[in-house]
Formats: C-alpha cells, structure tokens, sequence
C-alpha cells in the first residue's frame, strides 16, 4: 500500500509540473501579444502608453496611471481566459 500511495504522490507532483510548465508557456505568450512602443508620462503619472497587438482583443487594455507591467498582465489575463474558452468548446 505504501508503494501506491509513493507511486501516486509521484503522478502528482508530475501533474502539478505540467500544469506550472503549461502556466508559464502561457503566461509569456500572453506577456508576447502586446509590445510596448512608448510610455507618456505627466509630473510623474503615466497618462499614455502606445503599444501594440495582434488581436483586437487587447485593444482597451490601458487606463490612466497603468504602467507597462500592468498592460502585460491584463494580457496575459486575457490570453489564459481566451485559451480556457477555446479548450471549453
């Protein structure tokens, strides 16, 4: 018994792997779909920033005082849920 539950213990942590590895792998393509071009800044408060993108899916990712990082991750947000609803249908 004690060598099923080893055993078992095993397959979890190589599932576990995976899902970081598949989170990873989607996490940077999602960090990928938007390029920054150019941040505008006024007394020190991000009012612009260009980028683009291949989706229009990204088109409305900026509001005032977000900063390149937080334009990445709503991103890669959207990317994870749009592969989510692809694989759901």
């Amino acid at each position: 018994m004690k060598k099923h539950l080893d055993n078992l213990g095993f397959i979890i942590k190589i599932k576990n792997n995976m899902k970081c590895k598949l989170l990873k792998r989607l996490r940077a393509k999602g960090r990928e779909s938007v390029n920054i071009i150019s941040i505008t800044k006024t007394d020190n408060i991000i009012t612009g920033i260009r980028y683009s993108y291949d989706d229009s899916m990204y088109s409305e990712l900026f509001r005032l005082g977000d900063s390149a990082e937080d334009i990445k991750n709503k991103a890669v947000r959207i990317y994870i849920e749009d592969y989510l609803d692809n694989i759901r249908t």
